[in-house]
């Protein structure tokens, strides 16, 4: 008996045999056409274009400031870090060492604001709605 008859026949399919069943089914689906493919909508928007770069200032001073800053938030990180590293000042003082984190976060937005040749491009960037908010608020003068 051969496998195509063993596959028709009487005899009770057993798992295997049904699997086989749905991999000739499977190969015997239509494959689309090229008009089909063109008609078909994507599962998947293209990503929006990527911001150009931020193209660091020439003056040397606002660069020194900028690096400063980071230096600063770097210094301000590893004290947090340290202080993370003990639980019972983490339970507490955990609103303070959040209060550090963001502080932290700010002087990184700050640092980037100051040593970008397009400030305002700088600012729209930031993340920290907040922060954000505060740079671009008019004068009340």
């Amino acid at each position: 008996m051969d496998e195509g008859s063993a596959l028709k026949g009487s005899k009770p399919k057993s798992f295997w045999d049904d699997a086989a069943m749905r991999a000739q089914a499977h190969n015997a689906r239509p494959t689309w056409t090229e008009e089909e493919k063109r008609e078909r909508k994507p599962l998947r928007r293209e990503p929006p274009p990527a911001p150009p770069p931020l193209v660091a200032t020439d003056d040397q001073l606002r660069l020194r400031l900028a690096e400063e800053l980071d230096y600063a938030r770097r210094m301000l990180g590893a004290m947090g870090d340290e202080l993370c590293g003990d639980p019972a000042i983490v339970v507490r003082h955990g609103n303070a060492l959040q209060a550090v984190d963001i502080v932290g976060q700010m002087l990184g937005h700050i640092a980037t604001v100051v040593q970008c040749s397009d400030q305002q491009m700088a600012v729209d960037r930031i993340g920290m709605c907040d922060l954000k908010a505060r740079l671009k608020r008019r004068s009340v003068v």
